[in-house]
């Protein structure tokens, strides 16, 4: 065999490296495909991370609903609000079915506001009962539930009665339910030997006595009731979803109960501007839903991005005027998503409109023709994947979809994003 001359060995021994551009080039490719490979990666697990929380949430409901079929007694989900986005849940938790309160007895009456509400038997038509300087008008319905040996006081007091329960007149199958208001309980002050609830549905029978009196019955009212107690959490650790994802409930479709209200002049009620404390969802040992939520038909959860949720609802509350219908004075301050204040005015119309229209985002909104989304003017904001839970309350059942963002007037929101999981339409 022929040994390589001593010219080709020079050849080969000048090529066994790389040069600095060749290095530079290499490296430059190498670099490239990472960024692409992690933004890829990170695309795709923020896509699994909201479908996993969207199949977490239908999961957990159908786990409460299989419990409640398995044990023949009522099971429920309460879901709790995040600590740092109060329009938006991340945990939830198994509970029991409600417990019903009857100490003491009743006595059905008009409204008689005089001396501090204890009354002096003659019937008031009108009374501002919550002390928020708005008078609402009640006529001769029958709408107080004075009630001695209730122990109501201790009840408001330890949070176990609240406004949005409900009680039953009289006690039994025979009665009917009603919603109350527990403004004319003051725990600020001592407990009184009468405390009242508030009827905020008058009830169905209009009395035996005369209109100006204020005891409705002289004979034959009800004198019992049943009052239906917020259900007990079972001892577990609540259920957290995935970091950065959230059940926005402002895009969500939820039991009016759990909404937030806010005083408007002219208008009955009063609010706090935030979510319910109890929004549950009980499940029947027949598997449909009960209770308050039953009465919302179909629930729609909304699980999303929690970026997405603070910044887009910052930006269109920013953008939003005055609302005259609105209280003027005082200016009160109080709700921002990421927690700046805002006028009183802006936060009534934010309320307003969603309660008719779910505040969902189109997948991609353009910045050109949605003046509220500044910030972005050489780029559309593209919204990060998001899904519905949709619970039939008749059926019980469960299910999860995506969402329909279609945008005709290009305003930034989807116009029918619940389509998919009302029809049973898929995505295209």
């Amino acid at each position: 065999m022929r040994c390589p001359s001593g010219s080709a060995s020079k050849r080969l021994s000048s090529r066994a490296g790389y040069t600095l551009v060749e290095l530079l080039i290499v490296i430059s490719i190498i670099v490239i495909l990472l960024a692409m490979t992690a933004a890829a990666v990170n695309f795709n697990r923020d896509a699994e991370r909201v479908r996993g929380g969207a199949l977490q949430v239908q999961s957990f409901l159908a786990g409460a609903r299989d419990r409640a079929i398995y044990a023949k007694e009522a099971r429920g989900v309460r879901f709790f609000l995040d600590s740092e986005n109060n329009r938006a849940v991340t945990s939830m938790v198994y509970i029991d079915p409600a417990e019903l309160w009857s100490d003491g007895v009743i006595q059905l009456q008009r409204m008689d506001s005089e001396s501090n509400f204890q009354g002096d038997g003659t019937t008031n038509t009108t009374a501002d009962v919550d002390n928020d300087g708005n008078v609402e008008t009640y006529g001769y319905n029958i709408v107080v539930v004075a009630g001695s040996g209730t122990g109501w006081w201790e009840l408001k007091r330890r949070g176990l009665l609240f406004d949005g329960m409900r009680i039953r007149i009289p006690k039994g199958p025979t009665g009917n339910w009603y919603p109350i208001n527990t403004a004319l309980i003051r725990v600020s002050a001592g407990p009184t030997s009468v405390q009242k609830l508030l009827l905020t549905i008058p009830y169905r029978d209009p009395g035996d006595t005369p209109k100006e009196v204020a005891k409705a019955f002289d004979s034959g009212g009800p004198e019992n009731y049943e009052l239906e107690l917020p259900p007990r959490i079972l001892p577990m650790s609540p259920v957290v979803l995935p970091q950065g994802t959230v059940i926005d409930l402002d895009g969500s479709r939820v039991p009016d109960g759990w909404r937030p209200s806010i005083p408007v002049a002219g208008v009955q009620g009063s609010g706090n501007l935030q979510y319910s404390q109890f929004m549950d969802i009980v499940f029947s040992p027949r598997g449909n839903v009960i209770g308050s939520a039953a009465s919302a038909g179909v629930i729609h959860f909304y699980v999303c991005d929690n970026t997405d949720s603070l910044v887009i609802k910052e930006e269109f509350t920013k953008s939003l005027a005055s609302d005259p219908a609105a209280p003027a004075s005082p200016p009160v301050l109080r709700f921002a998503p990421s927690g700046q204040d805002l006028p009183i005015g802006q936060v009534y119309t934010f309320n307003k409109g969603i309660r008719s229209v779910a505040f969902i985002p189109a997948d991609e909104i353009s910045t050109n023709s949605v003046v509220w989304l500044p910030g972005y003017s050489d780029k559309a904001y593209r919204v990060r994947d998001r899904r519905l839970v949709t619970v039939f309350t008749q059926t019980g059942g469960i299910s999860v979809h995506p969402i329909d963002a279609t945008d005709s007037d290009l305003n930034g929101l989807a116009e029918q994003p619940y389509y998919f999981a009302e029809t049973g339409e898929t995505a295209n």
